[in-house]
């Protein structure tokens, strides 16, 4: 029997204290997923389980971790019930109440439930933030006329800055942001630049020679730029000092400082008044950003009494990634989980924390190293406060089944110093002089060796001496990734640890980096997947494929797409496609019998789905599907490249066109989004077994490989440079604008530059973290002469004395094991050639002719979006009905059932409809429907998981409402409740006849795979109506 973890107590703790909150704190490779799985997994088995699941959210900040997370959960459970022997599948349907989903759709979720009276947008379609189309689609129909300022003050501005130097700060601005700066008063005009600085610049003296001629041009330039201030009205651009004798850059920025500060406050101002616009004009059509959906649930929370009425729901949060989650986030997750009353933002800090057992975050500060969208210190504030008790408990997982012993001994031996406070950039400035420097750095946590983790190898590739003539940084990083080759080809993959080239991953910083190192791989004859998002999505051919099929059928009358799709989809020739559109001036898809040969038959075979394009009888996924069938896109993605490359590619548009679906685009919307993104990147590389791989430090957070490369180890690592105005935060997280890089204040500078290297530092032990077998260290001390501020140099290892990696040694590893991967997907493996093709899933209310609103907030719970609820069918009354009928006690005497149903109300009350809840229970338990089911003697199951195969055109994914048997009859009857409310002058009969025509798609698609599992009992399929009490049932 294997020894126990070092840090199975903790475990064990995350595992099975459901009345506790955690801060779990998780070395790289410690089996988080797993971790947050078996937390599920064992709620799943509890007695009251089916509870505390449907009021649990998992989030994290991407849908494939959230995925992988919900996968993983199942599989723990199943093998769960497997070892325990038990036949009952209760926890399975237990567990899927679970909401899985980003942070986005959670708070897009609250707000769809919560804020119909906020004026929200609750149906939105979702665009990132860098949406290029959309915001300059706003730029050509905004008027660019502002009235925040007025049109003195906006000439002053315009005179030393183009109005597009505002651009760029509005699509940054959130909502409070750009209130804050449009809210700000400013002088009524900008003063002058500052005269006494003037006279120090005129009065500067230096050395004679070239540095005096250059300060006596400095000096007229400024006293020229000062003249021309005060007599002209014309365009002035600032002036750029010229060398940097007699400390003229700092005299500069000193002369400009006060007319910059003015110039900056206006921008804010006029860039908040774009924002808000360019808010406004996404909510007209319907269109939200990530952030958007944020301040959305951030307006709900607003709101006290909507607020209380969320905690008293008893949501239960899971956050993985909690390192990533920006401050905005991290604020709705906690407070939906306080209790009642606190205060917003007073915790941590005095109020009180989370409700216990309502609140576990899951991360690691010593991988924080997406800056630019989360914030370290708020993590480390919430994980503090766990430490001190406050709220919680932090516990932390050492153990990493990842790395190998002999890379575990060198880090632990080398990079606590890394993370120390010994190093100057870990700490911040002082608040005050003669305060003590806070240390800001994540702490480094020791890693521990799983009982499965290999010895492994550690050691350097000798890189040999600097060639003349290389003194340049790029030949550098060419010679380097020109040894290594030669290293890797001499050796093969057996000699590197690798059993083949696809086990081998180059790491590097910078995407350039990575295309030198490609560059110089491939001359030498090695295969490389260079996996970065460089590849433009409109020059892949399936893309093009799909994106002119879509437009062909969309606008039928538009030649230019028809011929485009004739030639490049289907192979007529140019001669072809122009005799026939020359005889016929346009092409007839219509009738497509017009045409001759080829053309005709291309048309023929479209025009089916130019007459579908706007309908609405199937989902969006069997559209897709059907029209790659049709045109034979498979096989021509294998014709054209036979890796398979351009076949993965159409799996994921067939992919993104279901998920499009289950939010309910159709073919005109999928084709809106493809064209919205033809401009954005791909990664250009495609794992395989004969390719080495090679990708970003960034891009390999949360994978790993059996041998890792760092290239570029002795290379400084520099920032792009920053032009412009720009938001810069406070130490106290406040944004303040600044004209350029030159106004900002040297300790801001100095602030934010420490900050940066903190990162790479961070960025450094991810990079060393990802090896499971080997740690390759190309390295020489000519090559890190040249350079400082490198990962190496930010390390601190004395790597000339770290010993040349074995050959014999290296063979030995790569045909030794490798220990089962605790975090499911992150691997990365060479993929197969082939799939088989993947079923479309479908949802069944995606069938039905219109929206089941409760049944999309309850159970597509790993959704991004659900529709909103509306005065005809509200969400949270049908919430509240579907969850009654769930737990009611169906064999309960007369007592239990008064019991229950008084409760039920006293629920629907604190929801504020207490008095329709009653009415409605009271017509149901008066209703036909009632008498029989009471009366059935079969089993009685509600909210029933199904997956089953709907006829070919794919998988049904639901959940039914209501099945009853009935044992005597030898029929099953599959109920669904619809909680929507009659129309001004609708009859009770009338709506059930709508209810009927609007969801017999849906009823019919769970009957038929209700037949599947019992083909001899007789399906009943019908509707009950909350409101009138009435119900009908057909076969």
């Amino acid at each position: 029997m294997s020894e126990p973890l070092h840090d199975q107590r903790a475990r064990d703790r995350f595992r099975d204290e459901w009345d506790r909150n955690f801060a779990v704190s998780a070395n790289a490779g410690s089996g988080k997923t797993t971790a947050i799985s078996e937390r599920l997994a064992a709620l799943a088995l509890a007695p009251h389980g089916a509870e505390l699941l449907k009021k649990t959210a998992v989030v994290t900040f991407t849908k494939k971790a959230a995925a992988q997370i919900g996968r993983r959960a199942r599989a723990v459970l199943l093998r769960r019930l497997r070892e325990s022997g038990r036949a009952d599948l209760a926890p399975l349907d237990h567990l899927e109440r679970t909401f899985f989903g980003t942070i986005h759709s959670f708070c897009l979720l609250l707000a769809q439930r919560h804020g119909q009276t906020l004026g929200l947008n609750l149906n939105p379609a979702v665009v990132a933030e860098n949406d290029d189309a959309l915001w300059e689609e706003f730029l050509e129909q905004d008027s660019m006329l502002f009235t925040a300022l007025s049109g003195g003050q906006a000439e002053a501005f315009l005179r030393h800055a183009p109005l597009e130097s505002i651009f760029a700060l509005a699509r940054r601005l959130d909502l409070a942001a750009a209130r804050g700066f449009a809210e700000k008063k400013i002088a009524a005009a900008p003063p002058p630049p500052a005269a006494a600085v003037l006279q120090e610049i005129l009065a500067a003296r230096t050395k004679t020679g070239k540095s005096a001629e250059a300060l006596k041009r400095n000096q007229e330039t400024a006293a020229r730029w000062q003249r021309r201030f005060q007599a002209e009205k014309g365009h002035l651009p600032f002036p750029r000092p010229e060398g940097t004798a007699a400390g003229i850059k700092e005299l500069y920025a000193r002369f400009c400082a006060p007319l910059k500060s003015w110039l900056a406050e206006a921008g804010a101002v006029l860039a908040a008044e774009l924002a808000l616009r360019y808010r406004a004009w996404r909510f007209e059509r319907g269109v939200q950003t990530y952030a958007d959906q944020v301040e959305a649930a951030h307006a709900v929370l607003a709101e006290a009494g909507l607020l209380d009425k969320i905690r008293a729901e008893g949501w239960r949060v899971v956050l993985d990634e909690a390192q990533d989650t920006d401050p905005q986030q991290f604020s709705v997750l906690v407070e939906i989980t306080r209790p009642g009353g606190a205060a917003v933002g007073s915790w941590p800090g005095r109020g009180p924390g989370p409700r216990p057992g309502h609140f576990c975050m899951v991360g690691d500060g010593q991988q924080s190293i997406y800056g630019s969208r989360a914030d370290i210190r708020n993590f480390q504030k919430h994980l503090d406060a766990f430490a001190r008790g406050e709220g919680g408990e932090r516990l932390t997982f050492g153990v990493t089944f990842r790395t190998p012993h002999r890379v575990i001994e060198r880090l632990n031996a080398t990079l606590p110093a890394a993370f120390s406070a010994a190093r100057g950039h870990n700490l911040g400035l002082p608040a005050e002089e003669g305060a003590p420097a806070p240390m800001l750095q994540a702490g480094y946590e020791p890693l521990a060796a799983g009982p499965d983790n290999v010895p492994g190898a550690i050691g350097r590739l000798p890189l040999g001496a600097v060639e003349p003539g290389s003194a340049k940084v790029g030949d550098l990083l060419a010679l380097e990734a020109r040894r290594i080759a030669a290293w890797l080809r001499e050796r093969g993959p057996a000699g590197v640890g690798a059993r083949d080239w696809g086990e081998v991953c180059l790491l590097a910083p910078r995407n350039d980096w990575l295309i030198t190192a490609r560059k110089e791989l491939e001359s030498a004859g090695l295969k490389t997947a260079l996996q970065m998002r460089k590849n433009r999505n409109g020059d892949n051919a399936v893309f093009a494929w799909i994106t002119g099929l879509l437009a062909a059928v969309a606008d039928p009358e538009n030649s230019f797409e028809w011929t485009g799709v004739l030639r490049e989809v289907f192979g007529i020739s140019d001669a072809v496609i122009a005799v026939g559109l020359r005889a016929q001036k346009k092409f007839h898809w219509d009738e497509p019998e017009r045409h001759a040969g080829p053309v005709r038959g291309a048309l023929a075979v479209l025009r089916p789905f130019v007459e579908r394009v706007d309908a609405e009888a199937g989902p969006l996924a069997r559209f897709a599907a059907e029209l790659a069938e049709a045109c034979g896109l498979a096989g021509k993605a294998r014709a054209v490249d036979a890796s398979g490359g351009l076949e993965a590619e159409l799996e994921r548009l067939l992919h993104q066109a279901a998920d499009s679906g289950l939010e309910g685009a159709g073919p005109r919307e999928w084709l809106r989004q493809l064209l919205a993104t033809r401009e954005d990147g791909r990664p250009a590389g495609k794992p395989s077994e004969d390719a080495i791989n090679l990708l970003t430090s960034h891009s390999a957070k949360g994978l790993e490989w059996p041998v890792v490369i760092p290239i570029g180890l002795w290379r400084r690592i520099g920032k792009a440079p920053e032009d412009g105005l720009r938001f810069v935060p406070d130490p106290a997280g406040e944004l303040r604008v600044y004209f350029d890089g030159e106004s900002v204040p040297a300790a801001t500078r100095e602030a934010r530059e420490r900050e940066r290297l903190r990162e790479l530092v961070r960025l450094l032990y991810v990079t060393l973290t990802r090896a499971r077998r080997t740690l390759v260290l190309p390295w020489s001390g000519e090559f890190a002469a040249a350079q400082e501020g490198s990962l190496a140099g930010l390390w601190g290892a004395t790597l000339d004395n770290l010993p040349e990696l074995e050959p014999a040694l290296m063979e030995s590893a790569a045909t030794a094991g490798l220990p089962h991967s605790n975090e499911a997907g992150e691997v990365s493996l060479p993929v197969p050639k082939s799939f088989p093709a993947w079923p479309a899933r479908l949802l069944p209310h995606q069938l039905a002719h219109k929206p089941d609103l409760a049944r999309e907030a309850r159970h597509e719970s790993a959704l991004a979006f659900q529709a909103p609820g509306s005065r005809e069918d509200p969400v949270a009354y049908g919430l509240w009905w579907h969850e009654t009928m769930e737990f009611l006690p169906w064999r309960g005497n007369e007592a239990e059932m008064n019991v229950y149903m008084e409760a039920a109300v006293a629920a629907a009350d604190r929801q504020g409809f207490a008095q329709r809840a009653r009415r409605e229970l009271g017509l149901f338990q008066a209703s036909g429907l009632w008498r029989e089911l009471r009366s059935m003697t079969g089993n009685i199951f509600t909210e029933l998981s199904v997956v089953a195969p709907l006829d070919k055109v794919g998988w049904v994914d639901g959940v039914v409402d209501l099945v009853a048997e009935s044992a005597t009859a030898e029929e099953l009857w599959v109920i669904d409740w619809k909680s929507n409310q009659l129309r001004r002058g609708e009859t009770p009969d009338e709506l059930l006849l709508r209810l009927l025509t609007e969801y017999r798609p849906q009823l019919l698609a769970y009957g038929a795979c209700l037949g599947r599992f019992f083909p001899s009992r007789r399906i009943k399929t019908g509707i009950y109506s909350t409101t009138s009490g009435a119900w009908q049932t057909f076969t």
